[in-house]
């Protein structure tokens, strides 16, 4: 999901800019764990609530307790005695997937993804693969297929809008990755190749 200004959000005109990590107790605007914000967005928060946001220009996590957090695509203004640490996090690669076009071909619908990476996405094989965007479809699990179509996990469970590739996909080999969403038969694929822990440690999908 998405925070910030809809009509930006849905014209491509503004970037998501931050991540929610962790968060415990209410925000304004009420956020949720793996969140997406756009640049821009002040958020506030009640005393002892706390927070931790990943900002996708800067690396890093950035840790709050109660005061404001405005967001910008530099970075993240905070109130200095409400900051309780600042750390390098992971630089995540942000992959943006349409999901309107043609109907289901063979049971997959193709995901007209915008810039699609050729080679594809690399990342580690133990990445957090983060499920972000529209809430109209709800990705609630995934298989990794590798290149001769067969299926080498099934079902990993999304949680949080997240899940963790299972870290035992041999390095430098294609797989794909096959959202399954609540309700729907049909299913996206997104196409990755394995790295060292060198890989991206973080990959979003940005659903649209």
């Amino acid at each position: 999901m998405f925070v910030g200004d809809p009509a930006c959000a849905a014209a491509g005109e503004t970037a998501p800019a931050a991540l929610v990590m962790e968060i415990s107790g209410a925000t304004r605007p009420p956020l949720a764990v793996h969140r997406e914000i756009a640049p821009g967005t002040r958020i506030g928060l009640d005393p002892g609530v706390r927070l931790a946001l990943l900002h996708y220009a800067t690396c890093s996590i950035v840790t709050v307790t109660g005061g404001n957090v405005t967001v910008t695509a530099q970075g993240l203004d905070t109130d200095a005695a409400a900051t309780r640490s600042a750390k390098p996090g992971p630089c995540p690669r942000v992959h943006r997937i349409t999901l309107a076009g043609p109907g289901p071909l063979g049971g997959v619908v193709l995901s007209r993804a915008i810039g699609t990476p050729n080679p594809p996405l690399v990342v580690a094989a133990d990445a957090v693969v983060i499920v972000a965007g529209t809430g109209d479809a709800v990705a609630v699990s995934a298989d990794v297929i590798d290149a001769t179509g067969k299926t080498v996990e099934r079902a990993l469970p999304i949680r949080a809008a997240s899940l963790q590739l299972p870290g035992t996909l041999a390095p430098r080999r294609a797989y794909v990755i096959r959202l399954h969403f609540d309700g729907r038969s049909e299913t996206v694929d997104v196409p990755i190749s394995t790295s060292g822990p060198a890989g991206g440690g973080m990959l979003v999908l940005r659903l649209e």
